[in-house]
């Protein structure tokens, strides 16, 4: 009697530790720069929560656009790359980027508010083919005369369209 009272109470606890819902705390994020035609470097990135700095660093990577035989084909797309790793940092609610246009010979600074449900989007999981992406790579591009968007990619790139934030 006493084993089987065990084995139940065994079977109960592995239940409850199964069932139980493990939301991660902190959502992995990223975030990117570049350009649909110009080159250009990233000089300074700072992310913003709660009227507090998360982090910032200046200097970064530069980078060309897009391929030039695109660009005669008229083929625009945001290319450029990542940024240094956010492990454990909370959503940013505001960002500042600067960038230098080499087309246009000016720094140009986006400073965008972000959404207030970004978290949200970031958590949400899509399933593609056999993979699972979700949008949590901010993405900061600038064209030339300084017209920028804010996207949030995909992680894997598997999820499309991109959301347009600003």
């Amino acid at each position: 009697m006493l084993r089987s009272f065990m084995m139940a109470v065994g079977l109960c606890v592995s239940l409850v530790a199964c069932s139980t819902p493990n939301p991660k705390k902190t959502i992995s994020w990223a975030y990117g720069s570049g350009s649909n035609i110009d080159s250009f470097c990233t000089t300074k990135a700072t992310f913003y929560h709660k009227g507090e700095i998360l982090f910032s660093y200046p200097g970064g990577g530069c980078n060309a656009g897009a391929p030039y035989k695109y660009i005669i084909d008229r083929k625009y797309y945001w290319a450029g790359g990542g940024g240094l790793p956010t492990d454990g940092a909370p959503i940013p609610d505001k960002a500042s980027i600067e960038m230098v246009s080499f087309y246009d010979r000016k720094r140009y600074r986006i400073k965008v508010d972000l959404p207030a449900n970004l978290a949200q989007q970031m958590r949400q999981r899509y399933q593609i083919g056999e993979h699972i992406d979700q949008r949590s790579w901010l993405y900061f591009g600038l064209a030339p005369g300084g017209y920028y968007e804010v996207l949030l990619k995909g992680d894997k790139l598997l999820v499309k369209p991109d959301l347009l934030l600003a």
